[in-house]
């Protein structure tokens, strides 16, 4: 890949080139794979697979995801973030249905790993710091987040309690 890199920002000159770089990786698997371009703009780099921008980095702001791709697994923290997202993503879709069909206490008992993973995530620090990624646009705008919504996780967990305190009332009466 011919790439003038003149204008790139120092900053991210040192994550892309230095061995040691956040981004290394990165931009040796960007020399590797034929699908994908690159060009700098703006002191940035923006990256390309089949001339759809997946990916823009930047020196000293957080990197700017567009589209999946396998790419971002290069990018350090953010492929950790996404795949922490779809995976709660999967536990809120699983219990919204859930929630939505039960009709004993034993379907609702078959949520409760589900719960208890989404009821520790939405009160640690990694929910806050996925929301805020969010609000700012740097995650990618086609990965599925409802998960991230303000009150998603905070009314399922309230429709799960009261739904089993129904289900414990009509068995103790």
């Amino acid at each position: 890949m011919q790439l003038d890199t003149t204008n790139i920002c120092s900053h991210l000159k040192k994550k892309l080139f230095d061995e040691e770089g956040v981004y290394h990786s990165l931009w040796k698997a960007l020399h590797d794979d034929k699908e994908l371009t690159a060009v700098v703009r703006s002191r940035q780099l923006h990256i390309y697979r089949n001339g759809k921008k997946v990916l823009v980095l930047a020196g000293k702001s957080s990197p700017k995801i567009i589209r999946e791709d396998e790419i971002i697994k290069f990018v350090p923290d953010i492929a950790v973030q996404i795949e922490r997202i779809k995976q709660m993503e999967q536990c809120y879709n699983r219990a919204l249905v859930t929630i939505e069909n039960a009709n004993t206490l034993e379907e609702l008992e078959s949520l409760k790993d589900d719960v208890a993973v989404l009821d520790e995530y939405y009160n640690s620090e990694l929910w806050k710091k996925d929301f805020t990624d969010d609000e700012a646009g740097r995650l990618p705008k086609d990965l599925k987040r409802g998960v991230l919504s303000e009150d998603g996780i905070w009314n399922l967990l309230s429709d799960y309690r009261e739904l089993q305190n129904k289900e414990y009332d009509k068995l103790n009466n």
